[in-house]
Order: structure tokens, then C-alpha cells, then sequence
């Protein structure tokens, strides 16, 4: 499964986890807080996709992600090549 597939397939578990994904541009790194009751993580869309998907990665860990099904390609990735483990 390549990158963009991988990226597309996190921007769906965060809806379904009823998190909000914001994207912008400019000089922020980006990562996961609250607005009011709403869970956002925000993404640069000027970093590399990798980047953005370890963003996205890291906001969801904080809210829950080893509680959802991940497809083995995916969480293959994550633990991976983000060296992030679930």
C-alpha cells in the first residue's frame, strides 16, 4: 500500500473516530488538541506526507487508536516506518 493510500486511509479513522482533521499552511509543525468539545488535529499540508500521516498518527494515539481495527498494511506502516508502536 503506498503512502498516499495510507495517509487517505488515517484521514478516514480519524472521522470515524469523530476527529477533526484540519489542514493549513505555514511555519507550525502541526499535532492533535481540543476546541471547545471537539478533538482537531491540525496538519501542515507543506510537509513531506509522511510527515503529515506520523501527525495524524500521533493525534490518534493520544485519543484511542490501539482501540480501532487497523488493516495489517497499515499498522505494518505505522510500526514500521514511524517507528511508532500500537
Amino acid at each position: 500500500m503506498n503512502t498516499n493510500k495510507i495517509f487517505e486511509y488515517l484521514q478516514e479513522l480519524a472521522d470515524r473516530m469523530g476527529i477533526r482533521i484540519i489542514t493549513g499552511k505555514g511555519d507550525f509543525n502541526g499535532g492533535g488538541c481540543r476546541v471547545h468539545e471537539d478533538i482537531v488535529i491540525v496538519i501542515n499540508k507543506v510537509k513531506p506526507i509522511e510527515y503529515q500521516s506520523r501527525t495524524i498518527v500521533e493525534g490518534l494515539t493520544n485519543y484511542g487508536l490501539s482501540d480501532h481495527y487497523l488493516i495489517p498494511a497499515v499498522r505494518s506502516y505505522i510500526e514500521e516506518n514511524l517507528n511508532i508502536k500500537i
